[in-house]
Formats: structure tokens, sequence, C-alpha cells
């Protein structure tokens, strides 16, 4: 019996132990081979960490080649990070060598919780030289930190080109959480303008290498590279010399804008928006006393008034109220209206800018002129769909440059637009408010040197800021060739006969066309007018009437269109002698570059 029990005593034990043997075999295959993979990577992961390497962004260069964003060499210093790596412990190894604020290690710390297992910690950017020496010499007592070189965005020529270009910064969280590839340190980013509306072109394509590390952090050896790929370099149609000097002449101005198109195949050469503002100081995160004065400026000089400042058109569009009248049938160009300075619509008096008038007045003289009461009469005859229709052909009302940030689409007056306005319907006060470009009318300095290239070249012109090999063709305009006539002769004489609004401003070589504007930001007062004081200059300087051109050089086959806004200037006269004075380098500059040609 005792011997029984010793037996199966001993069977039982026997079999625990091989079903005890069997689990762990079990589970032993289960981890090396069933889950092998996972836990191998697991221990590459502990062994194995990825150094990101930044790919450097493409150079921007104007037409000629000179440079307008270019990259230059930097130093940081990161943290090769994982579980259980004490941040705290690491900045106090580093604050002999490096100082650090307290501010500074808090944004630290707060990028620390968002980083994920073995991701680099950038530490501090934009190292001095004696900095990244006194680091290289002492890493020894330094676990886990390690320098970088990188690169960082800088515009050469400052506040020139900032508007078009733009700028970059860090990207945002938001940003990041939209793209992993933005968590990468360093990375920058377009804000703005073209580094903005071209950033994925321009930032490239990063790499990294693969590091074998020990469990210090530290880097035992390079186990493979997978070198970045850099970003494309772009050539913008930007003439930086004509850039410069348009730059210089809107300063002698508070606020404005200006641009000049090439006629034939839309290149933007000439690009302004003034004021401006530095770029460089945006890159590495601009300080809040920089801001500040940069938003409290009255001027607003971070915003793109060439494509983000809507005007009134005012009398610049007069010269697409003829074509749409002459299109309509409304009027012929000899048709003539009688103007004695004022015409009643109702018990409500509309006047003319002329105080007694100008008399007997057609197409030609209306905008030779520039009257007000010719305008009137065309606004009581005609419906106004099918100056509508002129208007937007000829590119109001719609975006311009192809998603280029910020743009404004400005606004065309519409029945439609007045009734989610005001709820009133349209009446023929808004049509004649409409055909002198008041009202419902905002337009962009884009869309107005639009205006004035497809006036100058009969084409759908386009404007481009990229140069390409190969220049766009663009269709002809859908108007009446002998409306279109009749208006382009108007325009010369606007400035190049004496009863012309921009007479005083006409070259002293050759001819230009254009027409000149006064756009009101307010009511003028019987009283205002009665005392002369209509034009608004006695008034401070942001109740002050906007000053406007539009026009082409030359006048007879134009090679180059340019619209002019002049932010509370008083009146059109000073645009049009800006839009002169550029013309006027303009000449010089086909000079200098035909004499280069004749060397070469």
């Amino acid at each position: 019996m005792a011997e029984q029990t010793f037996i199966h005593r001993s069977l039982f034990l026997v079999g625990f132990i091989l079903v005890t043997i069997l689990i762990i075999i079990g589970r032993l295959y289960y981890l090396q081979i069933y889950e092998g993979q996972h836990f191998r990577s697991l221990a590459e992961g502990n062994r194995i960490a990825l150094q990101p390497n930044l790919s450097l962004r493409g150079e921007v260069f104007d037409r000629n080649g000179v440079a307008l964003a270019q990259n230059k060499s930097t130093f940081r210093i990161t943290l090769m990070k994982e579980k259980g790596t004490d941040i705290n412990q690491a900045l106090e190894n580093l604050e002999p060598y490096i100082y650090i604020s307290a501010e500074e290690k808090e944004n630290i710390l707060k990028r620390s919780r968002k980083r994920q297992g073995l991701e680099p910690l950038t530490i501090k950017d934009h190292l001095t030289w004696e900095e990244v020496s006194l680091v290289e010499m002492n890493l020894e007592d330094l676990p886990g930190l390690s320098i970088e070189v990188g690169h960082m965005r800088t515009y050469p020529k400052d506040e020139l080109v900032a508007h078009l270009l733009g700028y970059v910064s860090a990207p945002s969280e938001k940003e990041q959480e939209a793209d992993p590839v933005l968590t990468i340190p360093g990375i920058a980013v377009g804000k703005v303008g073209i580094e903005k509306q071209l950033d994925k072109d321009l930032r490239g394509i990063p790499g990294h290498k693969q590091l074998e590390v020990n469990a210090g952090r530290r880097i035992v050896r390079e186990l493979s590279d997978f070198p970045a790929r850099s970003g494309k370099p772009l050539t913008l149609t930007i003439d930086l010399r004509l850039q410069e000097y348009a730059v210089e002449r809107l300063a002698e101005h508070e606020s404005g804008s200006a641009i000049v198109m090439d006629v034939n195949n839309g290149e933007v050469l000439a690009f302004v928006s003034h004021p401006s503002f530095d770029p460089n100081l945006f890159v590495d995160g601009i300080s809040h006393h920089n801001w500040r004065e940069l938003m409290d400026n009255v001027y607003v000089p971070l915003t793109n008034k060439a494509v983000s400042g809507t005007y009134p058109p005012a009398s610049t569009l007069k010269v697409l109220s003829v074509l749409g009248a002459l299109e309509s049938g409304i009027v012929n160009e000899d048709t003539t209206f009688f103007c004695p300075g004022y015409m009643y619509i109702g018990s409500h008096k509309f006047h003319c800018w002329r105080k007694h008038g100008h008399g007997a007045v057609n197409a030609r003289k209306a905008i030779v002129e520039s009257c007000d009461v010719y305008f009137y009469e065309v606004a009581k005859k005609m419906g106004y769909e099918s100056l509508k229709q002129v208007y937007e052909e000829f590119g109001l009302a719609s975006k311009q440059l192809w998603q280029y940030p910020h743009e404004r689409s400005g606004l065309v007056s519409s029945e439609a637009l007045k009734r989610k306005k005001t709820g009133h319907k349209w009446t023929v006060t808004d049509t004649i408010l409409s055909i002198i470009g008041q009202g419902y009318m905002l337009a962009t300095p884009i869309q107005l040197a639009v205006v004035a290239a497809r006036l100058g070249s009969g084409k759908m012109i386009e404007p481009q800021l990229i140069r390409t090999k190969e220049n766009p063709t663009f269709p002809s305009m859908n108007v009446d060739p002998h409306a279109l006539q009749v208006v382009r002769d108007a325009m010369s004489a606007a400035v190049n006969s004496p009863q012309g609004t921009a007479f005083r401003f006409r070259l002293k070589e050759g001819a230009f066309a254009g027409k000149t504007g006064t756009s009101q930001v307010r009511r003028i007062t019987m009283e205002e007018r009665a005392r002369n004081l209509a034009r608004g200059t006695h008034l401070d300087w942001k109740y002050r009437e906007h000053g406007l051109f539009i026009g082409y050089y030359p006048a007879e086959n134009p090679k180059y269109a340019i619209s002019i806004v002049l932010e509370h200037a008083g009146g059109g006269s000073k645009a049009a002698m800006a839009a002169r004075d550029i013309i006027t380098k303009i000449q010089e500059l086909e000079k200098e570059d035909a004499g280069e040609t004749e060397t070469h």
C-alpha cells in the first residue's frame, strides 16, 4: 500500500514536471517564434536610434539670379531621449557651459512631454561657435547630448521682397499634428507668401541616420545613412532692380502698393506692399517687442496690400464702364451728354468732380477728363448686368494668383450682394455708384494690374510669379475690338493730351496710357463742397481719399502694365506721378540691358 502511494505520488510529480516543462517550452516558443519579430524590434529600438537629417530648403532668386532667400549653417544641441531620461538632470549638467533661461527650460520640458520614444529633443538652437566648442570638449560629462549641424533660412534683401516671398518659422502644434514630418527638430515651414505657397517643393525630403547606442545613450557607431533630398531652387519673375526702385518710390508715402507686369506673358516684375517688414525677425521666433511694434503700426506693415488690400477702384473703373456701355449699344463713341457739374436722380443730387461741369461729353472725353455726369447718364440707360459681366471678364471679383496665401477676391456689386448686406433691392443709384467704381465695389492692386494688362494686350493675361522656360499663352478677350480701341485711345489721351487728368505726369520720352482714380472713404458734406474741401486734404490721414492709377507702357504696342494704390493720398495725381517715375525707371533698365547685350 505504501509502495503504491509512493508510485502514484512519483507519477503525479513527474507528470506535473512534464506539464510545467511543456508550458515553459510553449511559452518560449510563443515568445521566440510567434512574437519573436516583435520583441526583436523592441530590442533593436533600444539599441538603434534614428537621427533625422534635415533637407536644405530650396534657394530663391530673382529673374537675374540675385539671391532672395538662402540658407546659412547653424548649430544646435540635442538630447537623445528615452523612457527614464531625466531632462532636469541633463539641463543641470549643461548649465556650466550654456545659459538656458527659466522660460527656455519650461518650453523644453513642455516639448519633452510630447516627444515619443527615441526622438531627439532640441535643447538649444543657433549656438555660437564658443558654445559649440565648450560642449564638444565636455561631451564625456554630458550623457545623451550631442551637437548637430543644421541650417537657418536667411533673407539677404530684408524688407525688399518680404510680402511676396514671405518667411519660414517653426511649425505650429496644429501643423505638426497634420504632418508628422514637421515634428523633426529644427524643421521650418513657410508661413506666408511664396514660402507658404510652394512650401513642400522648397522644403525637400528629410533623411536620417541609423545609429547604434549603448545603455547610456552614447553613440557607438553609425549603421546606415539615408541622405536628405534638398528642396527645389526657385526663380521668381521679379526684377530686383525695379522692385528696389518701386519700394523707394512708395516710401515717400505712408502706405500703398505697386504692381508692374509684363503685358505679353503676365510675369510680375515688381510686387510692392508698403510699408514692409524684415522677414528675418520671424525665422527664429519673433520677440514680443518686435511683434508688438509691427502690430501697433497704424500702417499695418504685415498686411500684403498687393493681394489683401481692397479698395474702391473709383475712376480707374471708368475705362471698363465705357467699354461695357459701348458693347451693350447704349451709347456709341459719338453719343454726348451735357455735364453742368451735377445731376439729380429723384431728389438726390449727384456731383461731378469738376464743380462747374465739363459741358458736352462723349465717350473719349468722359475718360480723358473723367467726367462723372457722363457715367450717371449712362447708368440711367443701361442695365447693370452687362456692366457686371465686363468687370468680371477683366479679372475683378476673382483671385488672380493660384493658391497664393491670403489673397482676397474683392467685390463686384450685385443685387444679391446688396440684399445680403442691407435687405434692400437694387436701384439706379446702385448702378450709378458701381459705374464709377464706388458703392459695393472693391478691388486689389493685383486685380487692377490685370485690368491694365488685359486692356493693353487684348488677351486674358494672368499674372505669373514663377519664371519658367516656356512662356504661357493666353486667349483673346471676348470684347468688341472697336470699343476696346476707343478706350485705348482715350487712355492714351488721358495722359498725353492737355485736357487729360494725368497730363502733368507724362513722360519726357515716349508715351504711356492710363487712368487716374480718387477713391472716397467717407461721405463729402455740402459744406465741404462749398468751401472747396471735397478732397479732404484738411482731414487726418485715415479720412483722406485713396489715390489710384492703372495704365500700360508704351501707349502703342504695350509691354508693361502698372497699377498704383496710395492709401489716403488725397487723390489720383500722386499715384500717376509714382507710375510715371516707375515707368521712367523701366526705360533706364531697358537701356542698361540693351547696352549689356551689345557689349556681349
